[in-house]
This record gives C-alpha cells, sequence and structure tokens, in this order.
C-alpha cells in the first residue's frame, strides 16, 4: 500500500485557505447578528426598522469605504512588489501580509474618518 504524500507547502496553503475562509464566514455571521439583534431591539420600542433604516443608508459610502479599501490593499500590493523587486523582503514570509494588513487597515481608518466627516 502506497503512502499518500503532501508536500508541506500544500498542507500550509491549505491551514492558510480554511483560516481565511473561516474568519469571513464569522465576520459574516456575528455581523448579520448584530443587525438582527438591532432590528429586534428596534420593534420592541415600536420604531419601524425598514423606515430608520431608509433614512441613515447612503449607498454612496458603501461604495467610497469600499473603493478606499481596495485603493489601500493596491497601495499595499506596490509596496510589496517595489520591496521585492529590491530584494528587501528577504525569506519572511509574514512581511507582505504585515504590509497588506497595514495598508488595508490604515484605508479602512481613512474611510470612516471620511465618513465621519461627510455626517
Amino acid at each position: 500500500m502506497e503512502k499518500l504524500s503532501i508536500a508541506p507547502n500544500a498542507i500550509i496553503w491549505l491551514v492558510v485557505w480554511l483560516s481565511f475562509c473561516t474568519c469571513l464566514f464569522l465576520a459574516w455571521f456575528f455581523s448579520h447578528r448584530a443587525k438582527h439583534k438591532e432590528r429586534l431591539m428596534m420593534i420592541e420600542k415600536g420604531l419601524n426598522p425598514d423606515e430608520e433604516e431608509k433614512k441613515y443608508r447612503k449607498p454612496q459610502s458603501m461604495s467610497i469605504k469600499l473603493g478606499l479599501i481596495v485603493l489601500g490593499l493596491g497601495i499595499g500590493l506596490v509596496i510589496i512588489a517595489i520591496l521585492a523587486n529590491f530584494g528587501a523582503l528577504g525569506r519572511s514570509n509574514a512581511t507582505p501580509m504585515a504590509i497588506l494588513a497595514l495598508c488595508g487597515g490604515a484605508a479602512l481608518t481613512f474611510a470612516n474618518y471620511i465618513e465621519s466627516r461627510r455626517n
């Protein structure tokens, strides 16, 4: 009987993708749960959640936030490409992910700042 051999690199990628998918699911689940609880509280107080939601919903704000986050991640990718071109990344696999996380976080912070100034 032959043993099934899996490259260690493949196992690492599998763990990374499973972690990523798990994080996405948990983010969706908890945000959905929070919206549901908020909706139930509004109904208990005698408010119509649909009317309240229409008052405060601005479709432009979501697209601006999404655009700024994509822009921040794009800037992070450019920084990673420049550093990789000059060989400044070294052998660390965590550096590109850290750069993407920092740029994405900065873009999200900037998007929230702009949204708060608009309101």
